[in-house]
């Protein structure tokens, strides 16, 4: 069992990172004791930004978190795991003792202690303000991000802004509400966005963050305050402002843009380009070190075939599409349908071909799937599969800018909307939307927004937010149908380990 220092939020795990991020952050010391030069701010820096690449590679399956249970993907009949089949179906297993959502409650404030403790020693560190500024400015962005991800997974948390080893205080500590996390989070953000430059200019320091990540993120904060369970409206403006200034004047780079292909944007010698907004970067390694996503959607059939394995393709079958989402493409028109799903090593003959086994007249004897699968986040073979791949991914991206941008203007009645959201669907084909009313733009963005960012790992999120997770996914899901409720599994359980031990943190309605 873990002991309660571990529980309650005193976990030291700091890891290398990729690219700039290259020092070994050292572990068990006191914030006071460790930074005290140049070097250690860096190395610590490195620590807090680990925290976003554990989000997708370290946590077992956590690229389908946020995409299982909702009305785009479900979980492999094929899975016998008992806590993802939980997050995914929703049965009444899943409750406040269940393995995930103790899980990101405790990757949360381990990585949110990294950040308080680089922040309460940067100002005695012997290195210029400027050099102080810059990383006041990432490590409260990626506080930001962690505050961001808690508040749409629980709602109200705990809101610790000071590095504290005070075993009482984190005993006692109360949930903040909802109002009071977002406080913070846009702070952290405004600062970050002031500070940070529009683009960093050595190679050194590809993957840090900048005005425009920063930017982006806050965009998006204020979207979702204004939609469930918030609802406060008067911040679809500031989304608005923000996005005029990222999009039309450029304030925060004029760099940002579409790949001119849909495809580029999953291939690791190009992404994330210019449409890279805020990205985290991978490194080709082992578990906890590179892009996980390719594993966890790879088919199952290629795992298990004689000859190819994980070295060739194969994987965990663990996201697949909704039968209804995969058919709601122009299956003819839409380019993203052709690149984001595959259902036989046939439709890749330049790499199939020479693999599978040959019938008596040579001809390759091609593997089908039991159900089509995700094929935009694979390697191409071989790869080993073994290890994770080093495709960059793009917590936002400028496509999700851009649609971002049209929603609020469908919002606020603003018909520039069609001029934001058309330019992704030029690029992935189709014709140019017009003459929607606002009911009916809505209700076509729900699935632009799916058909553009499907399985990047946020889509309960935006059916949350939207006010319609509870009803929308059973319509789209058959694997929720009768285990979902509204007011209930929009956010998760608070691990009752943390109930056990502080009396002060109370319980999700519905848990």
């Amino acid at each position: 069992m873990k002991s309660k220092a571990i529980t309650l939020l005193l976990i030291v795990f700091l890891a290398s990172c990729s690219d700039f991020l290259t020092e070994n952050p050292k572990s068990f010391l006191a914030p006071d004791n460790f930074y005290k030069t140049r070097e250690d701010i860096e190395a610590g820096l490195n620590a807090v930004y680990r925290a976003p690449q554990d989000r997708y590679s370290s946590n077992w399956a956590a690229p389908h978190w946020f995409e299982w249970g909702t009305d785009i993907c479900e979980i492999t009949e094929k899975s016998s795991w008992a806590h993802h089949n939980e997050i995914a179906r929703l049965p009444s297993t899943f409750n406040s003792s269940s393995t995930i959502p103790n899980d990101f409650w405790q990757y949360t404030y381990n990585h949110m202690k990294d950040a308080n403790n680089l922040l309460k020693a940067l100002p005695n560190v012997p290195i210029s303000d400027e050099e102080k500024r810059l990383v006041e400015g990432q490590a409260r962005a990626l506080r930001a991000l962690l505050y961001f991800d808690a508040v749409r997974v629980y709602n109200g948390v705990p809101l610790i802004l000071e590095a504290s080893t005070d075993l009482e205080f984190l005993k006692t500590v109360k949930r903040a509400t909802p109002e009071e996390v977002y406080k913070a989070i846009i702070q952290d953000l405004e600062f970050a966005m002031n500070v940070l430059p529009s683009k960093w200019n050595d190679v050194s320091d590809k993957g840090r963050i900048t005005s425009g990540s920063a930017a982006a993120l806050l965009a998006k904060v204020y979207l979702t305050m204004s939609g469930y369970p918030l609802n406060q409206k008067d911040k679809l403006q500031n989304a608005k402002a923000l996005l005029e200034n990222f999009v039309d004047k450029k304030l925060f780079g004029s760099h940002y843009a579409l790949f001119e292909d849909y495809a580029n944007m999953f291939d690791d010698q190009l992404a994330p380009g210019d449409e890279g907004v805020w990205v985290i970067n991978f490194t080709r390694g082992t578990f906890g070190q590179g892009n996980d996503f390719h594993t966890n959607f790879a088919p199952l059939e290629l795992y298990y075939a004689s000859g190819l394995g994980l070295t060739y393709g194969g994987g965990w079958s663990n996201g697949l599409p909704t039968d209804r989402f995969y058919n709601s493409y122009d299956k003819v028109k839409d380019k993203r349908f052709k690149y984001t799903y595959w259902s036989s090593t046939a439709e890749i003959p330049e790499e199939y071909d020479a693999l599978v086994k040959k019938d008596e007249k040579g001809k390759p004897i091609h593997i089908e799937f039991y159900r089509p699968h995700v094929k935009k986040f694979r390697e191409k073979t071989p790869n080993n599969n073994s290890q994770r791949t080093g495709l960059d991914h793009s917590i936002i991206r400028y496509a999700d800018v851009l649609l971002m941008y049209a929603e609020v203007l469908n919002e606020l009645n603003d018909n520039r909307k069609y001029e934001y959201i058309n330019q992704v669907r030029r690029r992935a084909g189709l014709n140019d939307l017009s003459q929607l009313n606002q009911a009916e733009f809505r209700e076509h963005l729900m699935l632009e927004r799916a058909w553009e960012l499907c399985f990047e790992g946020d889509r309960k999120f935006d059916l949350v937010r939207w006010g319609v997770y509870a009803s929308r996914t059973p319509e789209w899901n058959p694997q929720v149908v009768g285990n979902i409720k509204s007011n209930k599994h929009e956010f998760w359980p608070v691990p009752q380990s943390q109930i056990d031990i502080n009396e002060n943190l109370t319980q999700n309605p519905g848990w």
